[in-house]
This record gives structure tokens, sequence and C-alpha cells, in this order.
């Protein structure tokens, strides 16, 4: 906390300093030949454009209308230690990959729902210790055909992710009017 009351105070008297030599500085030849002021004079606006501007010490001294501009991102740049002009760039975030594209017809609902009756009892969200959903796929056969793109496991997939992942396993769904194990 106390850093930041002088942070705010060093940037205030730098604020303050750089705008009182900007105003200095920009003064132009006719008018500071005209000022009376004893406090400024033709010689000390010379003296202090030969300071600011590096000129003086045998060197001509060159007035010119441009004043000296604040920044205060640059100023704060430069009090915090990081490079003067530099843009800070967002990092690029890649997008999602596009979601699976649910491809289960009504014919091949109908025909796995059987499947689902006799295999769980019609129970899509069973979750036995071997075998998971209502299709009875193994946790294996439920990471080996792609089933992790859509749930850690079958119990926890829609019913339609479990159609595709059992289509993957077997393209054809078993005769289960017999209730034979696929």
């Amino acid at each position: 906390m106390r850093t930041r009351i002088a942070l705010v105070a060093i940037i205030s008297i730098a604020v303050i300093t750089v705008s009182l030599l900007s105003q200095l500085v920009s003064v132009q030849p006719a008018r500071a030949a005209t000022t009376t002021s004893h406090r400024q004079t033709p010689a000390s606006t010379d003296r202090l454009t030969a300071i600011v501007s590096g000129t003086g010490a045998g060197r001509p001294v060159h007035r010119t209308n441009t004043a000296l501009v604040f920044s205060p991102k640059l100023a704060t740049a430069l009090l915090l230690g990081r490079p003067a002009g530099v843009k800070e760039v967002a990092p690029v975030v890649p997008p999602p990959p596009p979601a699976p594209v649910d491809t289960v017809t009504p014919a091949q609902r109908a025909a796995w729902e059987r499947v689902a009756m006799c295999e769980e009892g019609g129970n899509w969200r069973s979750d036995g210790s071997r075998f998971s959903g209502g299709l009875g796929i193994t946790r294996a056969n439920w990471a080996i055909y792609g089933g992790l793109q859509y749930a850690p496991e079958g119990a926890m997939a829609t019913e339609d992710q479990q159609i595709m992942v059992a289509e993957r396993i077997q393209s054809s769904p078993p005769d289960q009017y017999g209730c034979r194990s696929w």
C-alpha cells in the first residue's frame, strides 16, 4: 500500500515537473523578448532551453515552437521499469474443437433401445463395476472406440452418444428379441 501511495506521489510530481518544463521551453522568441518580468528574462529562457534541449556550452541555442508532450502511459512505464513504447499483445487462444455431430437416426435409436432394454433394463445411466451405460459397454471399449470425447464413461453420456460409440463397435445392432449378448 505504501508503495502505491509513493508511486502516485512520484507520478504527480513528474507530471507537474514535465508540464512546467514544457511550458517554459515552448515560449516563443517574440513573446520571450517582450517579457519585462524580472523573474523570466530572455537570457533565463535561453539557459533553460539550453539545459532541456542539450545545447549550450559554446553551441548555438535553437528555439522551436514544439512543446514537450507529457504521456502518462510513458511516464508510468518508465517509473515501473517496463520498456517504453512496447505494446503488450494478448496471447492467441485457439478455438475449441468442433462438437461431435449427432448422426443417430430414429431407426437406429429404436433398434438400440431394444438392446438397452435387454442389457440394462432400459436404464441408460446404469453404472456397474465392469459395464457402463444402457448398452453395457465396457470402460476399455468406451475409451478405445472414442467414447471419451463425449464423457469419461458410458453412464455419463447421452443415449445418442452411447449409440454412436456402439455403432463404432458393431455397425448393426444385434437381434435383441432373444436378449442374447452382442
